[in-house]
């Protein structure tokens, strides 16, 4: 018998994705959770086969419940799918780097699909909903996404990292610390997936920016 918890805010999407799965052949539904910490507090004990965590979730979000199971017992056999309705890359792939095994949306994913899905990661597979496929792929690809979103202090932050200031001129010219600007900058690094200033230039490079004024090149 495969088991399956749920880690889901939504009092009607918890009791729709527990219904699903008490009517599934081979499924058996262990336990149901409104938030990560309590997730994060009986999971290790329950062991579920399998685990669906929204993201949006009150207190510790979905991605950070994942990792602190992750984290807190390394040898965890849990295979996590995100079930949720955000599809912004950076949330996706902070997801996979959490730990998750796959990310479906819920717009997306039918019955069929999920119970599908639950088989397939069990099974050691990676489920996601095409839409999320492909921008996985895409990234890999090296393409452009246009669904990565910064705001406009760190599309000014990058404007001027690719016009070359330095980390102290940029401290000066925003009048905050240096380590301020250090940290902001990892922040932006992180969104857009990239470890350098070349790679932060390149980026602004491939999605235009200069044209849309954003970013004088």
């Amino acid at each position: 018998m495969l088991t399956v918890a749920i880690v889901e805010d939504d009092d009607r999407d918890r009791e729709l994705l527990s219904r699903h799965i008490r009517r599934a052949q081979g499924l058996r539904l262990v336990s149901a959770y409104a938030t990560g910490e309590e997730a994060v507090r009986r999971l290790p004990h329950e062991k579920p086969k399998v685990a669906l965590v929204d993201i949006k979730l009150p207190g510790i979000d979905g991605i950070e419940c994942i990792r602190r199971l992750k984290q807190g017992v390394p040898n965890l056999s849990i295979r996590f799918i995100v079930m949720t309705g955000h599809k912004d890359t950076t949330l996706i792939f902070d997801a996979l780097r959490a730990g998750a095994h796959g990310y479906l949306l819920k717009d997306k994913t039918s019955s069929k699909t999920l119970l599908s899905a639950i088989k397939e990661v069990a099974t050691g597979g990676g489920p996601m909903t095409p839409e999320v496929a492909s921008q996985v792929i895409a990234y890999f690809e090296g393409k452009p996404n246009p669904r990565i979103s910064l705001t406009d202090k760190e599309w000014s932050l990058l404007r001027d990292l690719t016009e070359g200031l330095s980390y102290k001129e940029i401290a000066s010219k925003l009048s905050i610390s240096l380590n301020t600007v250090r940290k902001r900058i990892r922040v932006i690094y992180d969104k857009l997936h990239v470890h350098s200033r070349n790679d932060a230039a390149k980026f602004a490079q491939d999605q235009q920016l200069a044209r849309s004024g954003r970013v004088k090149m």
